[in-house]
């Protein structure tokens, strides 16, 4: 695929795209406005924007139906991670249910006759360089997972990421960090891959050790980067159990994605890190290495993790009046997930058990962990909630 990063990037979109009347463009309302989408496309290019974070499969169908009635040639998704991860189905699915579903099940491969061009607003998921998309139906993550989905195009301006509020902005940060962790020990790894996620943690950590808490301009351009080739590390490797589990947390809680993997980050970690090597498909000198880019200096790995969310003004616990009775639901949900089988040891479902407890409930009191402002969406259960990064 091809890709344009850097200030300024967006410019170039007409001279990647060659407008013509026969695009769909994948937006939110808000995106829209703010960049002036309206004004730059071509007479008779269609908008989809019926969309949430965190979008159902239904909704994904309801683009590619778009797709299919404009007869677009040009699919372009412009957004956060849910805005291009809807942009990816609009030109990978068919608009026939029962044909889109064998696709979503992986029967039949993703249609490819469309071109599509990606532009992130947001520095983290990653999207942009992906060969997959997260889906929800009911509650429970969907992924499209094929060589097919991933874009043929995408340009990275960190200047449209500019105008993301803090929380946002380190939400983000923390799913493009998760990806990076979380490709570097994979069990799937390789050279590649490992000199990516090494490259982007380097980029990552002393902005999240030590930034204002709004990023300055130059550091937006080089979290950017960093979710550049942490996608690109995920893409080789897929991620492990930090995601598998933030998933359910997203779901039910309605923490924002990135979040959700740094707080599983701080159980995870130690576990991988104080396993025996015969008991992990970690090398040593990968282990040191993850030591050494997240600054350790003696701390385990988990305590490093905690300590950068908290540097970022970000909860360290998350719970909720039913956590409890949630402690159970995300781990069943997530050790479900094919994701974590990447993940370089064995997971005890009894440890993880016992670490999600610690996040969601206080061991001392059995009260709920520190209580996680959400949407109203996500208070009622639904997948769609606001509170995501990925937008």
């Amino acid at each position: 695929m091809t890709v344009i990063s850097g200030r300024g990037a967006f410019e170039r979109l007409d001279e990647i795209t060659g407008w013509a009347a026969d695009t769909l463009v994948v937006a939110s309302a808000g995106t829209v406005d703010r960049l002036g989408l309206r004004g730059v496309l071509p007479a008779g290019a269609a908008l989809f924007t019926d969309f949430h974070p965190n979008p159902t499969a239904d909704q994904a169908l309801a683009a590619a139906r778009a797709r299919h009635e404009h007869r677009a040639t040009l699919v372009v998704g412009v957004g956060g991670g849910s805005a291009l991860d809807v942009a990816k189905a609009a030109r990978a699915l068919p608009a026939d249910r029962a044909a889109a579903e064998r696709v979503l099940r992986g029967t039949d491969g993703p249609r490819t006759d469309a071109r599509l061009v990606l532009v992130p607003t947001t520095a983290g998921p990653g999207s942009e360089v992906t060969r997959f998309a997260t889906l929800y139906r009911d509650g429970h993550k969907l992924s499209l997972d094929a060589a097919g989905v991933q874009a043929d195009a995408a340009l990275v301006d960190p200047a449209l990421t500019d105008s993301c509020p803090p929380e946002q902005t380190w939400c983000c940060a923390f799913d493009a960090f998760a990806h990076a962790v979380e490709s570097l020990w994979s069990s799937r790894a390789t050279d590649e891959s490992r000199a990516w996620a090494v490259a982007a943690l380097d980029l990552l950590v002393p902005i999240l050790e030590g930034a204002a808490p709004t990023p300055a301009a130059d550091e937006r351009d080089r979290l950017s980067a960093a979710a550049l080739l942490a996608g690109r590390a995920i893409d080789r490797t897929r991620t492990t159990a930090a995601h598998a589990l933030a998933y359910p947390l997203t779901t039910h809680l309605g923490v924002r994605h990135g979040h959700a993997c740094a707080l599983n980050l701080t159980w995870l970690a130690p576990m991988v890190e104080t396993a025996a090597p015969d008991e992990r498909t970690l090398p040593d000198p990968v282990l040191d290495t993850l030591r050494r880019l997240l600054r350790a200096d003696g701390r385990d790995l988990g305590r490093v993790v905690t300590d950068l969310l908290a540097a970022r003004g970000l909860p360290t616990r998350c719970g909720s009046a039913n956590g409890t009775h949630l402690v159970d639901v995300v781990v069943a949900e997530g050790l479900a997930s094919n994701r974590v089988s990447g993940t370089p040891i064995r997971l005890d479902p009894t440890a993880v058990r016992a670490a999600v407890r610690r996040l969601l409930v206080d061991p001392a009191t059995g009260a709920a962990g520190e209580p996680h402002h959400r949407s109203t969406r996500a208070a009622a259960g639904g997948p769609g909630s606001p509170s995501r990064s990925r937008d």
